[in-house]
């Protein structure tokens, strides 16, 4: 006689990597379907412990959202050309509420192939969102933040701060690094957000993250 032991513990699913299309540069190779839209695939690698990934699409420009449950390896989704996007994959398992993310990345989706890009969403680096953070002597914190644009013709950043997050200020604009220190409250809660503007001006605005000060 056999007796097996078996665990009533679900094991958490695990996240992906990401293939396609690459982080930071022009999707290219999307099956054209008329004038405005594409048909882009969407590819990551397998995951331990899943039974199905949910691919999310953004528009960074206009927001929009796409959203697609499969249980394989790849998605397909017809979208607006012309514009930057951002996409990850969670990973879902049928025996957990756990879900793990992938990580988050961004790509241009063509239209002309000789038009101007607009410039991807910048990266807000520091402080992070939902994070408690220490003042300087001076009462400042010094913000960080990394730009991208496929012609490297980023101009200037414009940052953005406020006590609520449907009411953001322009606190400074025309900034040519991508840092800037600013003096605080301290126990307050802040919002934060960074607009890129390129030579041809186009420009695109970060996510919104906010955070705490002691």
């Amino acid at each position: 006689m056999f007796f097996y032991c078996v665990s009533d513990t679900a094991l958490d699913p695990e996240s992906v990597s990401l293939i396609s299309p690459k982080n930071l540069e022009s999707c290219t190779n999307a099956v054209r379907i008329n004038d405005a839209y594409r048909q882009v695939r969407f590819e990551w690698t397998k995951a331990l412990n899943v039974d199905q990934y949910e691919l999310v699409v953004e528009n960074s420009i206009t927001k929009e959202k796409f959203i697609s449950n499969t249980p394989l390896l790849n998605s397909s989704l017809v979208i607006l050309a012309g514009a930057p996007y951002s996409w990850f994959v969670r990973s879902k398992s049928d025996f957990t509420s756990v879900t793990k993310n992938s990580e988050i990345w961004q790509f241009y989706l063509e239209r002309i192939p000789t038009e101007s890009h607009i410039p991807f969403p910048a990266s807000l680096l520091f402080p992070l969102n939902n994070t408690s953070v220490s003042l300087t002597n001076e009462n400042q914190i010094l913000f960080r933040w990394k730009g991208a644009d496929l012609d490297n013709d980023i101009e200037l950043y414009d940052f953005y701060i406020g006590v609520q997050e449907e009411n953001l200020n322009l606190e400074k604009e025309d900034i040519s690094t991508s840092q800037v220190s600013i003096e605080l409250d301290s126990n307050s809660t802040y919002f934060w957000q960074i607009k890129t503007t390129d030579k041809s001006n186009n420009s695109s605005y970060s996510e919104i993250f906010s955070f705490e000060t002691q």
